[in-house]
């Protein structure tokens, strides 16, 4: 009976405490004109250790008076917290009024208001959702008086509440001009990144690459942070998975710092700080993947990248105490950026209420970084530039030092050389004239060996002058040429086909078409093939013959030389009585085949219709 009795006085007591909570001796009188005004130091809070799922499992506990505009929880996972206040309308009239939850990060917010629940945050932006916060639209009738609750809970994201009360119409003038900030400073950033893209186009300069990458990673980053990419461009559940890799992306933004820390600063000469930059590269992979769902890095990753901002810091005092002119730009934007972060840890850690002083701190530190850097990026090139002119200058001042020593040194050489050009020129007008001499030497003793030689013997012989005779000749043009390689081929050709005919006393027509100019290399083996088939040809192929002696034809010989593609055909043909088998033994013929297939490395073809057709192609590179 005595258990029975103390629960139900127990039961009543928690009634009667719920009542009296709920009848807030202080609330907060509001009127048409209130607006803009701080509701969380006029309420109570409670920190709820166990995420109650409604507002009826903690109606019995404790709320206590707050007395600060914000109050930052930090990163507490499982807790949430709870806000209770009561709006007073003073009117005659009905008022209607904006609650915003002045923090866009916070995950899961429920606004209860009355026996109506509104489910709202990061995790929860409807399609009516029009404003970077949280908000919540509650009508009060004349004289009524309403006790409000909110509950904020953050499991990835740092835990800071602050609620406002605002007229219509001035809050959404406060949201467009809180747009406005945000769009100024993306385009800033955009302008930046386009700006230093195009430089690193004409450049190529992998500093301005890294930076491109570090001012890409800082606008996605802040996209997310300020709430911009959740209410715009992401689905609810998309917003989950991004929070969840909020301070893996922070941590991956430290890999293109530190690349373009080292890139900018030319660390490679400081080996004991460029391995500390180093190691942080190496490390970083590893703290991407322990960042994820803050598995095990959420604020405290702040240990890690405030001794990091630090470094590079030094890294820049050091670079410029040893002659990096363009540190000292480096130096103030990193300041800025570590400013902005302990400002962040003690905002997070509700040391510090940054928003009382200056809202967009952190926006403004990251513009001033970034402008900063690209200055320091253009003072690069301005550096660089005057290095490429004293580099000049100096070549410029080493190659006039050169050129005198070496217009002295010419000289030398070239009174050494006009000497042995000298000697060199005797000597080969004395070799020229010997071989001259005994090449003709040699045809003189043809010419008195055939006058005395019998029939056989001297059509023998005067075949061999001819062979002679077609170096002989292309050596004597060679000789004349004042210094030139090549010469007309057409000529050659003229010169062998003369002499041959005053060696056979026979009426043939021989025409020359020559399309192709020969280099020497092969002229040589032309004038010899040339030699042997005309012989050939004037020896053997205008026998009389009935069906010539009918015919009444006049003997004609054609020689065709021409470039098709990359082949050079030679195409000597007459109008005979046609080839036969003892011609093909012949030694001309060998002397031929060995030629076209040995020195030109060519084929030869011999047809036999209405005459001989002779067809000789190499191939031959084009120039």
């Amino acid at each position: 009976m005595s258990n029975s009795f103390a629960t139900l006085k127990t039961s009543a007591f928690k009634i009667v405490f719920a009542l009296f909570i709920s009848l807030n001796l202080y609330a907060i009188n509001v009127d048409e004109s209130t607006s803009g005004v701080d509701l969380l130091s006029k309420s109570f809070i409670y920190v709820d250790k166990y995420n109650a799922p409604s507002k009826m499992a903690i109606l019995d506990k404790e709320f206590k008076p707050y007395y600060s505009n914000v109050i930052s929880l930090g990163f507490v996972d499982m807790e949430a917290l709870w806000i209770k206040f009561t709006l007073k309308n003073t009117q005659n009239s009905p008022i209607t009024k904006i609650i915003e939850y002045d923090n866009q990060e916070v995950e899961d917010i429920y606004f209860y208001d009355g026996l109506k629940t509104t489910e709202e945050g990061m995790f929860h932006i409807g399609p009516d959702r029009f404003s970077i916060n949280p908000i919540f639209e509650t009508t009060l009738q004349a004289y009524e008086e309403r006790t409000y609750y909110v509950k904020a809970h953050s499991r990835i994201s740092n835990l800071i509440g602050k609620i406002v009360i605002w007229e219509k119409n001035k809050f959404l003038l406060n949201d467009q001009a809180h747009k406005l900030y945000i769009f100024i400073f993306f385009t800033i950033f955009i302008t930046l990144l386009l700006y230093n893209v195009m430089i690193y186009v004409f450049t190529n300069d992998r500093a301005y690459m890294y930076y491109v990458i570090y001012l890409f990673g800082v606008i996605i980053f802040q996209a997310m942070y300020l709430g911009v990419a959740q209410l715009y461009f992401l689905s609810n559940a998309a917003s989950v998975e991004i929070t969840k890799a909020t301070f893996a992306y922070i941590s991956f933004l430290v890999i293109p710092i530190v690349l373009f820390t080292r890139e900018f600063l030319n660390t490679s000469q400081f080996e004991r700080l460029d391995g500390i930059l180093k190691a942080y590269l190496y490390v970083s992979p590893i703290i991407i993947i322990l960042s994820y769902d803050n598995i095990v890095f959420n604020l405290n990753i702040i240990a890690i990248f405030i001794p990091l901002g630090l470094i590079i810091v030094f890294t820049a005092i050091y670079a410029l105490y040893n002659g990096e002119k363009q540190a000292k730009f480096y130096i103030a934007g990193w300041s800025f950026v570590i400013i902005s972060l302990l400002v962040s840890v003690l905002k997070s850690l509700g040391l510090l209420e940054v928003t009382k002083y200056f809202y967009y701190v952190n926006e403004i530190a990251f513009v001033l970084e970034a402008l900063l850097f690209s200055i320091a990026l253009a003072h690069r090139i301005k550096l660089l530039a005057q290095e490429k002119n004293d580099i000049n200058q100096k070549l410029i001042n080493f190659q006039r030092g050169e050129q005198d020593r070496l217009r002295k040194l010419v000289a030398e050489k070239t009174t050494k050389l006009r000497k042995s050009l000298l000697e060199k020129d005797i000597l080969y007008k004395e070799l020229n004239h010997r071989v001259k001499n005994n090449l003709q030497m040699i045809l003189s003793l043809l010419n008195l060996q055939i006058s005395r030689a019998r029939l056989r013997t001297k059509d023998e012989l005067s075949i061999t002058k001819s062979r002679v005779n077609s170096i002989a000749v292309l050596y004597e043009k060679l000789n004349s040429q004042n210094g030139e390689i090549n010469f007309n081929t057409q000529e050659y050709c003229e010169h062998i086909v003369q002499n041959l005919k005053q060696n056979f006393l026979k009426k043939v027509n021989i025409v020359c078409e020559i399309t192709h100019e020969l280099e020497v290399d092969k002229l040589v083996y032309f004038g010899l093939i040339l030699n042997e088939l005309l012989t050939n040809a004037m020896k053997y192929a205008f026998e009389k013959s009935l069906i010539r002696y009918v015919s009444k034809s006049s003997d004609e010989i054609s020689i065709d030389l021409y470039k098709k593609d990359k082949t050079v055909y030679l195409i000597v043909r007459d109008n005979g009585v046609g080839f036969s088998q003892s011609e093909s033994d012949s030694l001309g013929l060998e002397i031929v085949k060995t030629l076209a297939t040995k020195q030109l490395l060519g084929d030869i073809l011999i047809e036999s219709d209405n005459g001989t057709k002779i067809t000789i192609k190499w191939e031959e590179e084009d120039e």
